[in-house]
């Protein structure tokens, strides 16, 4: 193993913590992002939340894979069974039932995260091998899909919209600013902004045509698109398993429809953008959610290099890479959530992308500095691009992450 000769010692470190941050309760377990108040303070970090659960069961299945699972089918216990959002899995699941300040119910948010789910219960099922819990996954996330092709597709191109920054994953970088209202971005100010948002979304119903008629935010986002195709594989792989021929076809097929609403529509000057409104105006900001289209085998080979070599440029590949926000840009912050950081899910996402295209001295090179900044600083939210600084919260458990790009690659 090399320079990673301490990788077991990590991945004990890495379990203590997710155990640590495991939470029981009403017959289910997951395990909350953080629940170091003494030195963060959020108490809303002890909730569930989607794309953060996927990344905790993808590391879990290397100590315990039982509570891997036990993870995902926790994720999933609270979709939505009734109404014009049956289908959608919430990015967030209060399991004290304390959102009902801020959405139409206590139990649930009413917006979802990038669906990283059949993706992280294929990895899962590499360890597990319990076809009883790839087949549930199975019929919650095939719901899930079909929501997102019926509620978030409207004029049918393949590709699928937020209509909150929050379900990009990425709350607050700078390409969201503009429709926040906000010139001059300071944080309290955009998390106000964003809280502020969510009761037009209850004036609305939700609807994206709504919403884009009105002004509302209405984005085909890079990030949300280029994990939708991964998980629609991921089914299709799943559907396999599960002797479901005929449907792993379709799956296969319904991320080739997001691989051509992408290559038609996103691509300008060689170069992915997030389209706006019901225009679908590019929102022409470099950024790192264009290296996850990786992810999701978005690019052609050709439209790959071009994006393989923004990122190994000094704006992008800082000493701790990758920043999500170039250090050129006007608004880079790197102190402040969002605007210029490093973020395990992230650099978890451009690996495995970077992977898929023959990347792979790269994407060896991305995970052995990532481990870097786990040995440096140890396990946060974020982290400094430059000096490898450990910021947001502490003791976060989806920097765990980032020690599988060692345990499932071959940079070890």
């Amino acid at each position: 193993m090399g320079q990673f000769t301490d990788l077991d010692l990590w991945l004990q470190k890495a379990a203590d913590l997710l155990e640590g941050n495991r939470i029981h309760i009403d017959g289910h377990s997951y395990t909350a992002p953080s629940l170091d108040t003494v030195d963060f303070g959020r108490k809303d970090y002890a909730n569930q939340y989607l794309w953060d659960s996927c990344f905790h069961a993808i590391i879990w299945r290397w100590v315990d894979p039982q509570k891997a699972q036990a993870e995902l089918l926790s994720l999933v216990s609270r979709q939505v069974e009734e109404g014009l959002d049956t289908g959608m899995i919430p990015h967030c699941n209060y399991w004290r039932n304390e959102g009902g300040w801020l959405w139409s119910q206590p139990e649930r948010s009413s917006l979802t995260h990038p669906p990283l789910i059949a993706v992280a219960a294929n990895l899962v099922f590499e360890h597990s091998h319990d076809l009883d819990f790839l087949a549930k996954i199975y019929e919650k996330v095939e719901r899930y899909h079909d929501w997102f092709d019926r509620r978030r597709d409207p004029d049918r191109d393949g590709l699928v919209c937020i209509i909150h920054p929050w379900e990009a994953g990425g709350d607050a970088p700078p390409r969201w600013d503009s429709f926040l209202g906000l010139e001059n971005y300071v944080p309290e100010a955009g998390r106000a902004a964003r809280i502020k948002m969510v009761n037009e979304l209850v004036r609305y119903e939700y609807d994206p045509v709504l919403l884009a008629g009105h002004g509302w935010f209405h984005v085909e986002s890079l990030e949300m698109n280029g994990i939708r195709a991964a998980d629609l594989e991921a089914m299709a792989n799943i559907a396999l398993v599960l002797g479901k021929t005929a449907e792993s076809s379709h799956w296969f097929a319904r991320a080739d429809a997001v691989r051509e609403g992408f290559r038609s529509k996103m691509i300008v000057n060689g170069l992915p953008y997030d389209l706006s409104g019901p225009d679908e105006k590019p929102i022409l900001q470099a950024n790192a959610g264009q290296f996850v289209t990786l992810f999701g085998g978005l690019p052609t080979p050709e439209q790959a290099e071009q994006l393989v070599c923004q990122l190994q440029e000094a704006n992008f590949w800082t000493a701790f890479p990758v920043t999500n926000t170039p250090t050129d840009s006007t608004k880079y912050a790197p102190e402040n959530y969002w605007r210029g950081n490093v973020w395990p899910c992230l650099n978890w996402l451009i690996y495995q992308g970077l992977r898929r295209y023959g990347y792979h001295d790269l994407a060896n090179e991305l995970a052995s500095r990532s481990f870097a900044l786990l040995q440096q600083s140890g396990f946060w939210e974020y982290y400094h691009p430059q000096t490898g600084q450990g910021l947001g919260g502490h003791s976060f458990s989806w920097a765990t992450a980032m020690l599988d790009m060692l345990l499932s690659g071959d940079a070890r």
